[in-house]
């Protein structure tokens, strides 16, 4: 199983570099695009007791946030994540770039990524 694990990391990582990786400074930039976003875990919030919505402050902590990432437990679940284990790392994200409701004054956000990766120093 560890052996898949490693697989399909390694094969993310390589198809994440193969697309454009950016910052959380150009997400806006990209609404509506599948991109790989790279940035630093800075806060989170779990989903409270009887709520299925977590998340995750990337570069800037909440209310100062530029770009979050909006996953619930069931996608946490199915990409074997600890959000607490994400903390003060470097992290790829990829998914689409919206915003809540399609509302462009929100803060850009991926909602229920494909992938997380801790990026390798």
């Amino acid at each position: 199983m560890k052996n898949i694990v490693t697989i399909v990391l390694v094969l993310f990582s390589i198809h994440c570099f193969s697309q454009d990786t950016i910052t959380t400074t150009k997400v806006k930039d990209y609404m509506d695009k599948e991109v790989c976003v790279l940035g630093k875990v800075v806060s989170y919030k779990l989903a409270s007791e009887g709520k299925n919505t977590n998340y995750i402050n990337i570069d800037k902590p909440y209310p100062e946030s530029i770009f979050t990432v909006v996953i619930s437990n069931f996608y946490l679940e199915k990409l074997n994540l600890k959000i607490e284990a994400l903390q003060d790392k470097n992290i790829y994200i990829k998914g689409k770039i919206t915003t809540y409701k399609n509302d462009p004054k929100q803060i850009p956000q991926i909602y229920n990524p494909t992938s997380i990766v801790i990026k390798k120093d």
